[in-house]
């Protein structure tokens, strides 16, 4: 499986000093949108290292699995790997190995496979992934991004500002950069 190098967020716990901002940039992924992958392996990897790692902004994902039952078995898998503090590590692998939309790419035993390359317990997994209240939630999230107004991804906001698709990176580093203006 492709891992990405470039780079990594790091598992957080947000409510800590290290890794806690005031400033929240809400996203709205699929995790079978190839869109959203090239924003997690392009944009997302600039915001890290610009702001993230300096505590001065926090990625709060949300799923908004639109795409078919591979977009919503992947979300899945994605909570369960935050269950085990490794959301950010799957979410990375999903989105370097994706691979069409409803194609196999993200069928059960592939995912699984992600999981035990992204470092999860796969006995944990196991119980997990085939837990209904996990998959309603998912699914209650997803109807929720779509009241809200999300009709594609990615969909990001920021405070009042919110935008489908990739914005241009100046035009998003001054919206964070003005947010953080006291």
């Amino acid at each position: 499986f492709k891992q990405k190098t470039a780079y990594e967020i790091k598992e957080c716990d947000w409510s800590s000093d290290v890794c806690s901002s005031d400033l929240t940039l809400e996203v709205w992924t699929d995790f079978q949108c190839p869109i959203c992958g090239v924003w997690a392996n392009g944009s997302e990897p600039f915001l890290y290292e610009k702001y993230i790692k300096e505590g001065k902004l926090r990625i709060e994902h949300h799923f908004f699995a639109f795409l078919g039952e591979e977009s919503f078995t992947a979300a899945v898998g994605a909570v369960c790997a935050e269950k085990q503090n490794k959301f950010w590590a799957f979410h990375s692998y999903l989105f370097a190995n994706q691979n069409g939309e409803n194609q196999g790419g993200f069928s059960a035993p592939r995912l699984r496979l992600l999981a035990g390359a992204a470092g999860l317990d796969l006995t944990q997994w196991d119980s997990c992934i085939t837990d209904p209240t996990i998959r309603a939630g998912v699914e209650a999230e997803s109807a929720a991004a779509r009241a809200a107004g999300v009709s594609g991804t990615p969909t990001l906001k920021l405070g009042d500002w919110m935008q489908a698709g990739i914005p241009a990176e100046a035009d998003l580093f001054k919206r964070i950069d003005d947010a953080l203006k006291p």
